[in-house]
């Protein structure tokens, strides 16, 4: 697949579904082009390590915010076990105080 990046064409290989990858390659694209406006003297090689800073900043941010987002569920998950669980031991003990009969 080919791919370009600030007017470059590179052609990749990867395991990556093609549009998936097409849409990383666009996110790179763009994070150097916004740092060439930034930075128009800083070379090539400057850019690139500042959007792959960049870029790993973003991806760890989110990744914390995932892990917190899991682990809300869990939290939220386990409470709801534990209600369920009461309120089923109440169900029971209504039930089992009723008299016998139609």
């Amino acid at each position: 697949m080919t791919v370009e990046i600030l007017g470059r064409s590179l052609a990749l290989t990867s395991a990556m579904l093609p549009e998936k990858l097409q849409s990383v390659a666009e996110m790179v694209d763009e994070q150097l082009r916004e740092l060439q406006r930034a930075f128009p003297t800083n070379s090539l090689a400057d850019l690139a390590i500042l959007a792959a800073l960049n870029l790993a900043c973003e991806y760890l941010e989110n990744k914390e915010d995932f892990q917190q987002l899991q682990e809300n569920y869990e939290q939220l998950k386990t409470e709801i076990e534990e209600r369920s669980r009461q309120l089923l031991q109440k169900l029971e003990v209504h039930d089992t105080a009723r008299p016998p009969g139609p």
